[in-house]
C-alpha cells in the first residue's frame, strides 16, 4: 500500500493563534499606556511652565543682594505675575522686560533653552556684565533683543545668526570686542541693527548687506575699519546710515546715490578719501548729511541745491576746494551749515541772508575773501556764527547787531594784505 504524503505543518493558523494569544496580553499595556499619556498631558504642560519658573528663579539667585530684592515678586507666586514677565494665553513666558531697574550680575546663569517662547528681551539700562552665552541663539521666536547700555564684554556669539525672527537688535554702549559676526546676514527680517558705542574690530561683513528689511544701521564709535562694504548700497530701505567714529577708509562709493530712502547719513572721523559722490545730490529725502573729519577732496557741487530737505550739511576739517555753491543758498530748511577747516574761496554772497532757519553757521578756517554781507542781518535765529581765520575784509555791517539769539560770534580776522577788519 502507498504510503500517505506527510501534511505541512498549518503555520498560517499558528502564525493567527500567536497573534490573537499576544493582542490579548497586549491591551492592557496598551489600554494603561493611553491612560497614562492622557494623564501626564496636563504635567507636561505643568513641567514646561516649571522650567521657566525654574530658570528664572536660578538666574535671579545669581544677580546680587540689591537685584535680588528688585526681584521680589519673582516667588512662590504665579509667575506670570511676577514684575517684567508677560506670558500668553497657555502661560508660557513670551517677554521678559526688565529695562533701567539696575540690574547687576551676568547672563552666565540664565538658561535661554528654557523660554523657547520669548518673544521679546530687553535688559537695557542696568549692570549686566559678562559674556553674551551662546545659548541665546536657541531663543528662536525671539522679535526683539535689546541689551544695550551695559557692562558686556566679549564677542557678538555668531550663534545670534541663529535668531532668524529677530526684528530689532540692540546692543549699543557696552564693552563687546572682536568683529561682527558673518552669521548676521542670516537675519533677513532685521529692520534695526544698533552696535554703536562699543569696541569692535575688523571689517563691516560683506553679508550686512543680506539684510534687505535693514531701515536703520548703526555701528557708530567702534574701531571699525576697511572700506564700506558695495552690499550695503543696495540696502534700498535704509533710513538711517550712521557710521562715524571709526577707521573706514576707501571712497563714498557712487552707488550711494541708490539708497533713496535715506534722510540721515553720518560718515564722519573716518578716514574717507576721494570727492563727494555727484549721485549723494539724487537723495531728496536726506534731512542729515555729516561727513566732518575726513580726507574728501574736491568741490561742493552745485548740485548740493537739489536737497531741499537738508537741515544738517556738516563737511568741516576736510580737504575742499572751490567756492561755496550758489545753490546752497536755496536750502531754505537749513539750520546748521558747517564747513569750517577747509580750502574754500571765493565770497560769502548776499544770498546767505536767505537762510533763515540758520542756527549754526560755521565757516572759519578757510580762504574766504571779500566782505561780510550786510544780509547776514537776516538771520535772527543765528547763535553760533564763525567766520575767524579767513581773508575777509571791510567793515563789520552794523546788521550783525540784529542778530539778538547770538551766542558766540568770532571774527578775528585779518586780510591778506594785512588789513584789518573795520
Amino acid at each position: 500500500m502507498a504510503s500517505q504524503p506527510k501534511r505541512a505543518p498549518n503555520f498560517q493558523a499558528f502564525h493567527s493563534i500567536i497573534i490573537f494569544v499576544f493582542v490579548i496580553i497586549l491591551i492592557p499595556f496598551v489600554s494603561s499606556s493611553d491612560s497614562a499619556v492622557a494623564r501626564a498631558s496636563p504635567a507636561t504642560k505643568t513641567v514646561a511652565k516649571q522650567s521657566e519658573v525654574v530658570a528664572l528663579l536660578k538666574w535671579k539667585a545669581s544677580l546680587d543682594n540689591q537685584s535680588q530684592s528688585l526681584l521680589s515678586s519673582w516667588n512662590e507666586s504665579s509667575h506670570c505675575t511676577w514684575v517684567g514677565i508677560g506670558c500668553n494665553e497657555a502661560g508660557k513666558v513670551t517677554n521678559l522686560n526688565l529695562d533701567s531697574i539696575g540690574l547687576r550680575g551676568t547672563l552666565s546663569s540664565l538658561n535661554f533653552s528654557s523660554l523657547p517662547h520669548l518673544v521679546k528681551l530687553d535688559l537695557s539700562n542696568n549692570l549686566i556684565y559678562g559674556t553674551i552665552p551662546s545659548q541665546i541663539g536657541t531663543l528662536l521666536r525671539l522679535a526683539s533683543l535689546n541689551a544695550s547700555i551695559n557692562h558686556l564684554s566679549g564677542t557678538i556669539p555668531t550663534d545670534i545668526g541663529m535668531l532668524r525672527s529677530l526684528t530689532a537688535f540692540a546692543l549699543y554702549t557696552n564693552n563687546l570686542t572682536g568683529s561682527i559676526p558673518a552669521s548676521i546676514g542670516n537675519l533677513t527680517n532685521l529692520r534695526e541693527l544698533y552696535l554703536f558705542e562699543n569696541s569692535l574690530s575688523g571689517s563691516i561683513p560683506h553679508e550686512v548687506g543680506l539684510l534687505r528689511s535693514l531701515t536703520d544701521l548703526e555701528l557708530s564709535t567702534n574701531n571699525l575699519m576697511g572700506s564700506i562694504p558695495a552690499s550695503i548700497w543696495n540696502m534700498r530701505n535704509l533710513t538711517r546710515l550712521i557710521l562715524f567714529e571709526n577707521s573706514l577708509s576707501g571712497s563714498i562709493l557712487h552707488e550711494v546715490g541708490l539708497l533713496r530712502s535715506l534722510t540721515d547719513l553720518e560718515l564722519s572721523t573716518n578716514n574717507l578719501t576721494g570727492s563727494i559722490p555727484a549721485s549723494i545730490w539724487n537723495l531728496r529725502n536726506l534731512t542729515r548729511l555729516i561727513l566732518f573729519e575726513n580726507s574728501l577732496s574736491g568741490s561742493i557741487p552745485q548740485e548740493v541745491g537739489k536737497l531741499r530737505s537738508l537741515t544738517d550739511l556738516e563737511l568741516s576739517t576736510n580737504n575742499l576746494t572751490g567756492s561755496i555753491p550758489a545753490s546752497i543758498w536755496n536750502l531754505r530748511n537749513l539750520t546748521r551749515l558747517i564747513l569750517f577747516e577747509n580750502s574754500l574761496s571765493g565770497s560769502i554772497p548776499q544770498e546767505v541772508g536767505k537762510l533763515r532757519s540758520l542756527t549754526d553757521l560755521e565757516l572759519s578756517t578757510n580762504n574766504l575773501t571779500g566782505s561780510i554781507p550786510a544780509s547776514i542781518g537776516n538771520l535772527t535765529n543765528l547763535r553760533v556764527l564763525y567766520l575767524h581765520e579767513n581773508s575777509l575784509s571791510g567793515s563789520i555791517p552794523q546788521e550783525v547787531g540784529l542778530l539778538r539769539s547770538l551766542i558766540i560770534l568770532t571774527l578775528s580776522m585779518i586780510s591778506r594784505d594785512q588789513s584789518p577788519l573795520q
